[in-house]
């Protein structure tokens, strides 16, 4: 995989060149890099082969002094498209340009995932799957997007979220990852039974805990997330030793072993002040805050919920989610109490229910009680972070047979009006 960085003045620009590559499987694409400080950042992390740097751009002498110090291969962009495509291929390395052509032969899978991945599905191994038209053609198409899901208080159910929306998407077909940054008591390695489906005795043979890795300074393995359910799970492995310090650095490094997946949640529970997490929740595209509508809890919250609704007001994209809803506090109760509308309720889940589950080690959301009463609030997230044009083309290609949300937004397609409105299928 070849890694490019844009250091492109114009936004249009970098646009242009890279819906240009996005049709080469081989690049791996960065983001708009905005300033000279998060290049910074992000060479310290990542290894670039070559840089788009626009001859225009008001900090380029920084920039290529800095890449050069780095090694990265440099194209200078001149306003000619076509030229500075062109000039991007004869930077490639050729060891890198055989292996895509090798690649491309042998029909390898596009994710690039070593024999070492873990696959894991009611516990037991699963074997690597070609990735079908269908699933690139969402990819390509999908700019990717950073998802933050917090709880306002212990057991407020972050992680309940996390996983059902994670389970959701991936059902849609889109490839997601879910983090769990080391600010807590390992928790999604239980959640997941990950104990039970992986040999203990061989343990540190078959998972790999990339956080570990960072903390201790290193050099990564990529695509070593352990996959269960088709959804990459990036976490702290319990048998290791805690984590004493985690900050803004680390985190970048963690969210960039996700980079494959267009959609990134990040699981933080209590800890959305913790300094690594402020650091990224201005390049999120949602942070959903989940709460617990219990009256003590809103009390406990009080100056919390305040703070985030100034937040949401400066424009941070946060939404409230209110989970285990009932009727006993009316949603209009809650909504002038949030100052904002609309919120989202999850309903109450009868806890039988999420019993069975837990026992089996699996996403609540594959339960049939479950999944109808998730329906309508997990759709409404869906329908702000995925573009309505890319839900009608994964909706288009699944079939009615599957066992997954599409199949409900088919089954209940007088629903879908009011979930995805003005949308034709």
């Amino acid at each position: 995989m070849i890694n490019l960085v844009f250091c492109i003045k114009s936004r249009e620009s970098f646009k242009r060149i890279t819906n240009t590559l996005k049709i080469d499987n081989n690049f791996e694409l960065e983001d708009f890099t905005p300033n000279l400080e998060t290049l910074q950042e992000n060479v310290i992390i990542k290894d670039y082969d070559v840089a788009i740097v626009d001859e225009k751009l008001p900090w380029q002498d920084a920039a290529l002094d800095l890449l050069n110090k780095k090694s990265v291969k440099i194209v200078l962009f001149k306003g000619d498209f076509k030229k500075t495509i062109s000039d991007i291929y004869s930077k490639i390395p050729k060891d890198k340009n055989n292996l895509g052509k090798a690649q491309k032969e042998s029909h390898i899978q596009s994710t690039e995932i070593p024999d070492k991945q873990y696959y894991i599905k009611n516990e037991t191994a699963l074997p690597i799957r070609e990735a079908t038209s269908t699933k690139n053609i969402i990819y390509k198409a999908l700019e990717n997007k950073l998802i933050v899901i917090g709880g306002l208080s212990k057991g407020a159910g972050s992680t309940f979220l996390s996983v059902n929306l994670a389970k959701a998407l991936t059902d849609l077909k889109i490839r997601t990852s879910v983090l769990e940054p080391p600010l807590d008591v390992p928790y999604l390695f239980y959640y997941l039974g990950i104990d039970k489906a992986i040999s203990i005795k061989c343990i540190e043979n078959n998972f790999y805990s990339y956080p570990h890795a960072i903390d201790n300074g290193q050099k990564i393995i990529k695509n070593m997330g352990t996959i269960i359910d088709d959804i990459i799970w990036i976490m702290p492995s319990p048998f290791e030793n805690k984590i004493e310090s985690w900050d803004h650095i680390k985190m970048l490094m963690l969210l960039d072993a996700a980079r494959k997946s267009p959609i990134s949640i990040i699981d933080v529970g209590t800890n959305y002040d913790h300094e690594s997490i402020e650091s990224i929740l201005s390049g999120a595209d949602m942070l959903l805050m989940v709460v617990n509508p219990l009256p003590a809890e809103l009390n406990k919250n009080k100056l919390n919920i305040e703070r985030l609704i100034k937040l949401k007001k400066e424009g941070l994209p946060i939404e409230f989610i209110i989970n285990h809803h009932t009727p006993a506090v009316t949603k209009k109760i809650l909504s002038e109490y949030f100052k904002t509308t609309p919120l989202i309720f999850i309903p109450s889940i009868e806890t039988r229910y999420i019993q069975e589950c837990s026992h089996k080690y699996k996403i609540p959301i594959t339960h049939p009680q479950i999944s109808e009463t998730l329906f309508a609030p997990i759709s409404e997230i869906i329908k702000n972070i995925i573009p309505l044009d890319i839900l009608k083309e994964t909706i288009k290609y699944q079939s009615l047979n599957d066992e997954n949300i599409i199949y409900k937004i088919k089954e209940k397609i007088s629903g879908l009006k009011s979930v995805f409105v003005g949308a034709k299928f």
